[in-house]
């Protein structure tokens, strides 16, 4: 109903104007609609602006695409919207790498209560959690080293993080966690802190809880890598999913069910969690590393080689699921869960053990530059027939939207992922290889 009435006011207003114009203002009006669906990007084929309307247990996927419907397996998708970024605390840092925002209303020894504006009240087992973000940092760059550094803590105590920079450590009395002031227990005996100097708290390490074999599903983005031989490209584990909401919260589901406007999410040890429809605004499949779906993220992979030619002297590292620096991945206002980091001139070298179909990818400059940066971004692939330069670009300039690419690897036996200097040496070229992935 508001949709006609907009259009009705524009066609109305536009009366005294030329024709011309008239028609044009009222068809502007209906493409603007459109371009407001996210994007659905399938293994085969081009993307495609959709509504998700359905998940089923099976990992059935229904689209609504300009009014027609269409249908998808899960392991046919490489990812629907795109993940919001998280604003607001309290942060929930999670063993498995998700995030949920919430705010925490008591605990006791092994559980935490919490209240979240899209879950409502819920329990987590306290070997869940990595930890608790309280004051999230304004500045992208200064939240993502602030969430892993929570998500990647050492050691075997409980960390406190506060706002002058000072760490304490000690077992946190996890009964005061909900109150105005915690309390840590150190070698000098409980000292109280007000929560409003917390900055953020780590739990000891060491009682997190472990993904069993068989839902290891990216745990731990970066940190865990596989050899091509140990995997076998298949169906995948049905419905098991990356999903992101509306307030940045990111959970990895066992399982997904979306049918009308409920959305209800099986976790790993089989709590339901219900939000409604509206709240998804990500989904990415993700099936257990020991048997993936048709799409493997070279993240998941350690390369064979990697060679960095600096232009002075200083050596960058590749990084895997994050920029060259160590941030999460952002390339054009989006952000991305899945990608490799890389500092110009650097090359990556992937033995194909394996028959693929083809390697995919979206090629740019990190937002992180702001704008500045230039490179220049090549494929080569050997087989049979020898070695092929199969993909090359003008420079591409920070600020430039990502490039998609699709390269034949048909016969292939090894792929060599290039990022050359560009227009002004090495001058802030965070170069990011997007969901950089191989189809089977």
């Amino acid at each position: 109903m508001s949709k006609k009435t907009d259009e009705t006011v524009i066609v109305w207003r536009s009366r005294n104007l030329h024709p011309a114009f008239s028609l044009l203002i009222f068809v502007a009006a209906v493409p603007s609609a459109q371009a407001q669906s996210p994007l659905a990007v399938p293994v085969d084929g081009e993307p495609f602006a959709a509504r998700l309307t359905s998940v089923d247990a099976q990992g059935k996927l229904g689209f609504d695409v300009a009014g027609k419907p269409r249908t998808l397996a899960a392991a046919d998708l490489v990812a629907w919207g795109q993940p919001a970024e998280l604003r607001k605390g309290p942060i929930l840092v999670l063993a498995d790498g998700g995030f949920l925002p919430a705010a925490v209303l008591a605990a006791d020894k092994a559980e935490l209560s919490v209240d979240s504006a899209r879950w409502g009240t819920l329990k987590l087992p306290l070997d869940w959690l990595a930890g608790i973000v309280f004051r999230p940092p304004p500045h992208p760059a200064e939240l993502d080293a602030l969430l892993d550094r929570v998500a990647r803590g050492e050691g075997q105590t409980d960390r406190l993080i506060l706002d002058n920079g000072d760490e304490l450590t000690g077992l946190i009395e996890a009964e005061n966690l909900g109150s105005d002031t915690l309390k840590i227990k150190g070698n000098l005996g409980p000292v109280p802190v007000a929560v409003r100097r917390i900055v953020a708290l780590v739990f000891n390490p060491a009682l997190r809880q472990q993904p069993a074999a068989d839902h290891d599903h990216g745990y731990m983005a970066g940190t865990r890598h596989l050899e091509q031989d140990s995997i076998t490209p298949g169906a995948g584990s049905a419905g098991a999913a990356w999903i992101g909401l509306a307030d940045g919260g990111r959970l990895l589901a066992a399982r997904l069910q979306l049918q009308g406007d409920s959305l209800e999410l099986t976790t790993l040890s089989g709590a339901k969690w219900k939000a409604e429809a509206t709240d998804l605004v990500f989904f990415m499949p993700a099936p257990a590393r020991a048997c993936p779906g048709r799409t493997v993220y070279l993240s998941d992979i350690r390369p064979n080689e990697y060679r960095f030619l600096p232009y002075l002297e200083t050596k960058w590292p590749y990084q895997t699921d994050r920029n060259v620096t160590g941030g999460q991945l952002r390339c054009g206002g989006r952000l991305y869960l899945k990608g490799l980091g890389v500092h110009s001139a650097a090359v990556l070298r992937y033995k194909l053990d394996r028959p693929w179909n083809r390697f995919q990818a979206e090629v740019g400059i990190d937002d992180s530059t702001g704008g500045r940066g230039s490179v220049g971004f090549r494929v080569f692939v050997d087989g049979k027939d020898g070695r092929k330069l199969k993909y090359t670009n003008s420079p591409i300039r920070g600020g430039m939207p990502p490039q998609a690419i699709s390269i034949d690897l048909a016969g292939a036996t090894q792929l060599d992922l290039v990022v050359d200097y560009g227009e002004a040496g090495d001058v802030m070229d965070h170069a990011d290889w997007l969901n950089a992935r191989l189809v089977k």
